[in-house]
This record gives C-alpha cells, structure tokens and sequence, in this order.
C-alpha cells in the first residue's frame, strides 16, 4: 500500500511539473552586455591602487635599509615554521582570499599601517581600512571585515 501511495505521488509530481513548464512562455535568455561590470558586489572591485603599492614598498624599502624588524605577524610557531622556509598551513593561507570575510582569531594577528605611510598614501575608498599580516597589504570593509584586495609584500 505504501509503494501504491508513493508512486501515485511521485507519478502526479512528473505530470504537474510537466504542464507548469508548457505553460510558461519561453523567453530567450537575457544575458548582460560584456562591457558592463557585474554590480552583485561592487566594493569587490576596489583594488590597492599602483600608487598605493608604491608607498608602500617604499616604505618597506626604508625599514628594511634601518635595520629594523617589523612587528611580528604569526604566532610564534607559525613564525618559526616560516623562518625555517616552511609554507604557512592552507588554513591561513586561505583565510586571506579576495571576497572572504577575515575571521576574529586572524584579524586581531594583523597590524596596521605605520602612520608615516598612511600620510602619503591618498585618502582611501569610504568605509575601508589597510592592515598588514603575515606579509601582505590588505584592504578590508571596515565593517563586515571583507577582504577587498591583497597584496603580497616583497
């Protein structure tokens, strides 16, 4: 009795959703111009501009001449692990990806921009902040925390 009731079911779903497709008009699908940007995330379209990467180069350039050593960006295993030549674990290395959003735990491991490079740099996008970590500029959504752009230092 089950199976009856079960293919009955199954059987009155196939006829229905076969009439709603012959009943809908076939319209040519719409497809967007190529020229025109797709506008579901804009802000994933701000980038570190060739200025920017520049400065800060530069500045990594002057820091580098002074002998002075940055502030460390891993914790301290992590950064052994690199010292040694090692790759960061994928899980790191994923979490800073275009478009993802920089968890609690990795966030607070970032620092920011030193204030003498944030002066020549031009006045960023609204709402987005600079931060470094583990060897990389990242522009972020000061709000939610999504990565815009990443640029990896020399």
């Amino acid at each position: 009795m089950k199976r009856l009731g079960c293919a009955t079911v199954c059987v009155l779903l196939l006829v229905t959703s076969a009439a709603a497709k012959k009943q809908a008009p076939s319209a040519p699908p719409t497809v967007p111009p190529a020229s025109s940007p797709p506008t579901a995330q804009p802000w994933l379209h701000m980038e570190i501009t060739p200025l920017e990467r520049d400065i800060v180069y530069q500045h990594l350039g002057d820091i580098r001449q002074t002998n002075k050593k940055p502030g460390k960006d891993l914790p301290p295993g992590l950064a052994k692990k690199v010292a040694r030549g090692g790759q960061l674990p994928p899980g790191w290395q994923k979490k800073v990806a275009r478009g993802e959003v920089l968890p609690p735990t990795v966030y607070t491991q970032a620092q920011p921009l030193p204030s003498v490079v944030i002066r020549k740099l031009p006045p960023p996008p609204a709402g987005t902040i600079l931060i470094t970590l583990d060897g990389k500029l990242i522009r972020l959504m000061e709000a939610t925390r999504t990565i815009l752009d990443v640029l990896t230092l020399p």
